[in-house]
């Protein structure tokens, strides 16, 4: 075992060599470039040229047709919504139609808007349009999803004529209009007083009115006078003249009297109730007028 052990290291000693340590390389430097004259103007040789940005190009032309195409899409959209055959009205409910309203001054009124189609539609010009009819005192004008339209119309109610004036009438609410002469109702009551007193008006005929209904009797026409008395024509055409103070106690004391005093009630007498124990007469075709005393009794001659 130490004989082999021997041999073996005389065989590795004989084979071992000697390691130095490498010589420093040394480093090559590149050969220099030779220098490139530069190339006299208007010659083309020596000039490098870039290669064409077909990318940023190709991006603006993309960007660009696109953006046509959007253009394009929103005008033929909106081309399409403006057309009144995408979404046309197909319903129209009405209300309040009178003789007074017919159906086809409101239809006339309706169509020029009606071929607007429904989202261009605007309820409050057709409001304002139909609110200039004579007989209309307010309309509602709405749009039902997705093809109708409601209208809802209120006409006034007239209660009297105003100042006797061609076409002013007043309604039940005091409100003053205007109707053509052809549509003026023949039985109503005629008022006169200054201006905005329509209200107070309509007030003193309802009660005077009233009064008089035991006697089956109404007024015809009323009128205030600057001094603030009333005058007024009842139904039988007799004339009655009122003063300020207490007007509507004044015509309950005539009423209570006057049964008694038929041969003063005929057509163009006017009665003055403006004094406290009696009221004075005048017949027509009298030369004279007479007063009556409250207790029924009469003085003077006709």
């Amino acid at each position: 075992m130490v004989s082999v052990m021997r041999d073996m290291r005389h065989w590795r000693a004989q084979n071992s060599t000697v390691t130095t340590e490498p010589a420093a390389v040394a480093r090559r430097t590149p050969p220099a470039r030779p220098l490139q004259e530069k190339p006299a103007a208007g010659t083309g040789a020596g000039v490098q040229r870039r290669p064409f940005p077909w990318r940023f190009y190709g991006r603006g032309l993309a960007l660009g047709l696109g953006l046509s195409v959007l253009a394009w899409g929103s005008w033929l959209g909106w081309q399409t919504l403006r057309n009144p055959a995408f979404m046309p009205i197909e319903t129209i409910h009405i209300e309040g139609l009178a003789p007074q309203v017919p159906l086809p001054e409101v239809n006339g009124v309706l169509r020029p808007y009606l071929q607007q189609g429904f989202l261009w539609l605007d309820p409050q010009a057709v409001r304002a349009s139909l609110m200039r009819l004579p007989w209309v005192a307010n309309a509602d004008v709405r749009r039902v999803w997705p093809d109708r339209l409601d209208v809802q119309l209120t006409r006034y109610q007239a209660a009297a004529r105003w100042l006797g004036g061609s076409g002013q009438l007043l309604s039940n609410h005091g409100e003053i209009f205007t109707v053509p002469d052809r549509e003026v109702p023949k039985d109503l009551p005629s008022l006169y007083g200054p201006a905005q007193s329509g209200a107070a008006l309509l007030d003193a005929l309802k009660t005077f009115d009233g009064i008089l209904s035991p006697l089956s009797l109404r007024v015809t026409a009323l009128e205030q006078v600057p001094s603030g008395g009333w005058r007024c024509i009842l139904s039988d055409g007799v004339r009655l003249v009122l003063g300020a103070q207490d007007p509507e106690g004044t015509l309950r004391r005539w009423v209570a009297v006057v049964p008694q005093l038929q041969s003063y009630l005929v057509a163009g007498a006017t009665m003055d109730l403006r004094y406290d124990n009696g009221f004075a007469v005048a017949l027509p075709g009298a030369t004279k007028s007479g007063s009556a005393q409250g207790d029924g009794t009469s003085q003077g001659e006709k």
